[in-house]
């Protein structure tokens, strides 16, 4: 049995002892999630991503059973947070969700959902101005609940890329759900160094090239740069000069290999994200600064 002092979590919150309410209202919305039964997804859907680079949920008769098994547990999802103990603007917002979709019919519950899901980012906030509601927390909230439902197996690296040298999906969008990288995580591999960019909705890892911009793909060196901290040696800032946007790079010991374990690295370095925006960077994938 591991002793306490080497459990990851607490020797992080030990580290940035500022995030310890950050993480138990994290653990709190998790809970409320639950461990739902994964919906299934067939090898010929993983074959049409790897052949056609068509994101799993974007499959519409994959993302329909998705949106399926979302409509299913969504309100007794948010009902829970209601009644968690999360800050009293949360527990709110749940509520009001709740209010809003209680009179309405089955496809106008699930216009949020396919929203959130398809990323169209007008049609969502339309929906949430419409019934006054928390944009913000919903689809972050909806966004746990698909990362819940996603087969464990499909969120690994190894599931796209067994041969690191032969990629299967090398794209820069999530083989899974399609969104954009959150964070990079540089592992040792050889004698160097490969990089895995990580989704910020599902949490799915997948590799990519070790050189070039996640974002807009530019791949002159001359057009890049990188922005080291002085109070941090395992996270810096990728930036490319052409698109003017930034993804943070995670290059320190790995404790776990959960999307928690970015997620944690995330909010200890919001701090770069501020500075980024101070000098006129963007970050894309971001779930924290959304």
């Amino acid at each position: 049995m591991k002793s306490k002092n080497t459990d990851p979590m607490k020797r992080f919150l030990k580290k940035h002892p500022f995030l310890a309410e950050t993480e138990r209202v994290h653990r709190l919305v998790d809970a409320a999630v639950g461990t739902p039964e994964p919906i299934q997804l067939p090898a010929r859907a993983v074959t049409k991503t790897v052949e056609e680079k068509l994101p799993l949920l974007q499959q519409e008769t994959y993302r329909k059973r998705m949106v399926r098994a979302i409509y299913l547990m969504q309100e007794d999802v948010f009902a829970r947070i209601a009644e968690a103990d999360v800050p009293p603007l949360m527990q709110a917002s749940a509520r009001e969700y709740l209010a809003a979709l209680k009179p309405l019919r089955k496809a106008a519950k699930e216009e949020f959902i396919i929203a959130v899901l398809t990323q169209d980012k007008e049609a969502f906030a339309a929906l949430c101005q419409r019934y006054e509601l928390n944009e913000g927390f919903i689809r972050s909230t909806i966004w746990r609940i698909i990362a819940a439902l996603v087969p464990a197996e499909l969120k690994d690296p190894t599931m796209w890329n067994p041969d690191r040298d032969r990629p299967r999906f090398s794209e820069n969008y999530c083989p899974v759900c399609g969104r954009q990288p959150v964070i990079a995580d540089l592992r040792k591999y050889r004698q160097g160094r490969a990089r895995d960019l990580v989704c910020g909705g599902c949490g799915t890892r997948w590799h990519y090239t070790r050189v070039g911009c996640v974002y807009c793909g530019n791949t002159d060196l001359r057009k890049m740069h990188t922005l080291e901290p002085e109070d941090s040696d395992i996270m810096r800032l990728d930036v490319c000069d052409a698109c003017h946007h930034y993804i943070k790079t995670y290059r320190g010991p790995v404790d776990d290999d959960t999307s928690d374990f970015i997620y944690r690295q995330d909010w200890a370095t919001v701090h770069l994200d501020l500075l980024a925006e101070e000098q006129g960077l963007q970050k894309k994938g971001n779930p924290i600064l959304e």
